[in-house]
């Protein structure tokens, strides 16, 4: 996987993008607790990306995005019980959660290297089947959510008299991320698992 090897403009890009919502460093293996190997596509993301804490406004609950210390962490309550320890039967060795909105996790498959999240609109607890992939890749995730989150600041009043998210709102947010994925159908259905459920 030569596209390992080191920083691209993409990383770049993604960084910057990320950037806007909070602190980002540099950050090596050497960081992560976890007692599994880091996946390569994390070593490459934490060294080029380096997210700390890092909290995106959105329709609904923030997506949250970890500094590598912390990450291992974070899988509690999908990878093992948080009460007992015991690890959980529905997830597999290869995966793990790189972001979240609540408790829905953004999950890499180290396999696949792609991004998993719970099929439909439910989310994670609700959930009939397994993890259906969403994203391309943890860099494609990243330029997802910043703009998601850069589509939202820009209303100042993104609800109408009822409460409900206004139509323009909802565009907004699947415009910027159809610019991300390319296309309108798929950007519509990423909103929706977002909360931007009117997302059309």
């Amino acid at each position: 996987m030569a596209h390992l090897a080191g920083p691209t403009p993409e990383l770049a890009a993604v960084r910057q993008a990320l950037s806007v919502f909070g602190p980002t460093s540099r950050q090596e293996p050497l960081d992560w607790a976890g007692e599994l190997p880091l996946a390569p596509e994390l070593v490459r993301f934490y060294r080029e990306v380096g997210p700390e804490w890092i909290e995106i406004d959105t329709a609904g609950l923030p997506f949250l995005f970890f500094p590598l210390e912390r990450l291992w962490d974070e899988q509690a309550g999908y990878r093992w019980n948080p009460r007992t320890g015991a690890l959980l039967v529905d997830w597999n060795d290869e995966w793990t959660v790189v972001a979240k909105q609540g408790p829905d996790p953004f999950i890499l498959d180290g396999l696949t290297g792609k991004i998993l999240t719970a099929p439909g609109e439910d989310g994670w607890e609700d959930r009939l089947e397994e993890p259906e992939p969403t994203f391309g890749s943890v860099e494609e995730m990243t330029l997802a959510l910043t703009a998601t989150g850069n589509a939202w600041a820009r209303w100042d009043d993104p609800f109408d008299e009822d409460w409900n998210l206004r139509p323009e709102t909802t565009a907004s947010v699947v415009e910027a991320m159809e610019a991300v994925l390319g296309d309108h159908a798929r950007a519509a259905s990423v909103a929706r698992k977002f909360g931007y459920f009117a997302a059309v």
